[in-house]
């Protein structure tokens, strides 16, 4: 296995486990605005819409938009949190990474605790900070369940929130994995233009029905130190490319050694029945060492096991 293979197979791995974490945050954000969709229908339900003045309506929509306000602010907080933390890891992990597939330590930089602050300080999510994206969120929803109340007072029906909550359950599901994606690859990027043992870039692509065919067009394409393409035309872009991207950048030790791909098939033959039942629990890596399930399968339908941020620091301190 070429240097270049080896840290594709490492990254990979590492990927998996930052999706199990991307799981179990998106697990308790999805219970929390459980309790707050059941906490505003008990605060509807107890009162006539109908019979409200305008005053009791004011101060009605007043304790919804509280109560939005509180589970937003703890949601960014959540997801802020997780992105310094995978930053951390990810930046303290990559120069031990290095080190190990080529067997010298000498010239390795790191990144700085100020440069990592700042790259998890500064995350986009479709143009727009992370506090600026739980701005717009907050507001879509406020307003979308103002409308059904207003409503609800004008013509006696109960406001029904459920299609309301399903749009915001969503808008979690795809803010979470794509934060993830996105620290992830700047801290691999920042740590490649730093370190002279990076030639350039590959871009890896999770295949199946789920792939974009922007991802699916790119995937295994590099690029050189500059950006420059090698091999076909296209521009280079730091995944995540899209809402939910699962693409990662993967850095090149030499540009000219052969690369036969990573499939998933290769990724499980390269790991111990062990290694697999570490990472997805004994039923699943049975499986996916027998070929029964393949890795896309167990990652497009939520079969990997959840994670915590402490039990990522510890495996990959």
């Amino acid at each position: 296995m070429t240097t270049n293979q080896q840290i594709a197979n490492e990254l990979i791995t590492r990927q998996l486990d930052v999706i199990r974490v991307e799981t179990g945050l998106e697990n308790d954000l999805q219970r929390q605005i459980g309790q707050l969709e059941r906490n505003i229908e008990v605060l509807i339900a107890g009162v006539d819409l109908t019979a409200l003045n305008k005053t009791q309506l004011k101060q009605l929509l007043k304790q919804i938009e509280l109560a939005i306000d509180d589970f937003y602010s703890s949601c960014e907080e959540q997801i802020q949190q997780t992105i310094n933390d995978i930053g951390d890891n990810e930046a303290s992990y990559l120069p031990r990474l290095f080190i190990s597939v080529t067997d010298d330590n000498s010239g390795i930089k790191h990144l700085s605790d100020a440069q990592t602050t700042s790259l998890t300080a500064g995350i986009l999510l479709g143009g727009l900070t992370l506090k600026e994206t739980f701005t717009a969120q907050k507001a879509q929803l406020f307003s979308a369940i103002k409308r059904q109340i207003r409503t609800g007072a004008v013509d006696g029906l109960i406001p029904d929130l459920a299609g309301v909550f399903k749009k915001a359950n969503n808008w979690i599901k795809a803010t979470v994995p794509t934060a993830a994606g996105a620290i992830r690859n700047q801290i691999i990027y920042a740590f490649g233009r730093m370190n002279s043992k990076v030639k350039g870039w590959r871009h890896y692509s999770i295949i199946d029905e789920r792939t974009s065919a922007i991802c699916f067009s790119r995937n295994h394409l590099i690029w050189d130190k500059d950006k420059q393409p090698i091999g076909h035309d296209q521009i280079f872009q730091l995944p995540p490319l899209h809402c939910r991207c699962r693409s990662s950048v993967l850095p090149l030790t030499d540009l000219q050694a052969e690369f036969d791909g990573m499939t998933g098939e290769k990724w499980i033959n390269s790991r111990s029945l062990t290694q697999l039942q570490e990472q997805f629990g004994k039923g699943i890596g049975k499986m996916l060492k027998t070929g029964k399930v393949n890795v896309s399968d167990i990652v497009k339908n939520g079969g990997l096991q959840s994670m915590t941020l402490n039990e990522l620091r510890e495996k990959y301190q």
